[in-house]
């Protein structure tokens, strides 16, 4: 029976499915009051959905039936990373080392603690979930197999459809799709200006065809925030159908959400407060400090004071609204870091929060 809780528990596990396993353990705790395997397999569904204190208190657990086990240690060291620990996190990966040396976490996570790993990288990882490489393996989610082989299928089908219908583009060497051969053809460009008055923008046949071109080299160049500019120029100008269609179609698709590290072409608050029709759907990593703070089961909402890290000026005053709860908790006594998806609220302008940074205290 104890064995089928814990092999129950694993399969969860490998499903990525933390919860389920973490309920499924606690209600038979009592069962498994001397069980190493029970302690470490509870701590590391912990350590897997951020709840880094019962992690801590289940692998210390753990600790005390076995010192020297490599996925503890790999655990524990974890812990000690995500803190901002890293003497003690490189402690620990030798400790793994001296018990197995060949292990490919232990000498990445040294790698990365060498050439990486300040406060700031590693609270950045951690938030975009890169930091996961260095836990303790689950193994292969068995509902990944499908997903791969649907992905593969889709995969050609979608290469067809492009190869096809993209004017002779191909793919680079990177993986991202070449739209360098993507022109305007000369009906479009004899008519570029024919989509009415009263636009936003009132833009030339050169403007809109510059517009056009910069947005597929920013593409091409990996700028996506800088190719939503343009999108959003020609869409919101004098531009023909055909070549906002083409655009909105074509170009739009392409755009990828961004992390903290892959960010480019951050635009201020006084950029897009003095024009933010330009900016929508953009992403910014903006500065300051947090009020107003209100939360439900799983949103959280909050006014950023831009600028007012240092708390000696604010740039301007913006909603922030995360549809689900930030881990860790935002603590508004420090300054913030928001990563974030500019948009509107009638007339208002507003973000849509994707991801928090705030610096690790020391002790």
């Amino acid at each position: 029976m104890s064995g089928s809780i814990l092999n129950r528990a694993r399969a969860m596990m490998r499903r990525r499915q933390f919860a389920e396993a973490i309920t499924l353990l606690e209600n038979h705790q009592e069962t498994f009051e001397a069980s190493f395997d029970f302690y470490l397999l509870l701590g590391t569904a912990c350590l897997y959905v951020g709840d880094i204190g019962n992690a801590n208190k289940y692998y210390s657990k753990a600790r005390t039936l076995k010192v020297n086990d490599v996925t503890l240690l790999t655990g524990q060291a974890a812990l000690f990373l995500l803190h901002g620990d890293t003497d003690r996190a490189i402690q620990y990966y030798l400790d793994i080392q001296t018990e197995n040396p060949t292990n490919k976490i232990a000498g990445e996570a040294l790698e990365f603690i060498k050439t990486k790993g300040n406060y700031d990288t590693i609270i950045k990882w951690a938030d975009s979930g890169k930091l996961e490489q260095f836990y303790p393996p689950l193994g292969v989610n068995p509902a990944r197999i499908f997903q791969i082989l649907f992905s593969v299928a889709a995969g050609v089908v979608l290469a067809f459809v492009l190869l096809h219908f993209a004017n002779g583009g191909s793919f680079d060497k990177k993986g991202r799709y070449d739209f360098t051969g993507l022109e305007l053809t000369i009906e479009e460009n004899m008519n570029a200006h024919s989509g009415g008055k009263g636009a936003h923008y009132n833009l030339s046949d050169t403007e809109i065809k510059t517009a056009y071109n910069k947005a597929v080299q920013f593409i091409q160049d990996y700028r996506d925030n800088a190719a939503h500019v343009e999108i959003n120029r020609i869409l919101n100008s004098n531009a023909s159908d055909s070549i906002k269609q083409k655009t909105k179609n074509e170009l739009l698709p392409t755009l990828q959400d961004p992390t903290f590290d892959s960010l480019t072409d951050n635009y201020s608050y006084a950029q897009v407060s003095a024009d933010p029709l330009l900016y929508q759907g953009c992403w910014v990593s903006w500065k300051g400090r947090i009020t107003n703070a209100s939360e439900s089961q799983d949103s959280f909402i909050c006014d950023l004071l831009v600028g007012y890290e240092n708390l000696d000026r604010v740039d301007g005053i913006v909603r922030v609204n995360f549809a689900k709860k930030p881990s860790p908790p935002i603590d508004s006594d420090r300054a913030v870091t928001i990563l974030a998806k500019i948009g509107m609220e009638g007339k208002r302008l507003a973000l849509t929060g994707r991801a928090v940074y705030q610096e690790v205290r020391k002790n």
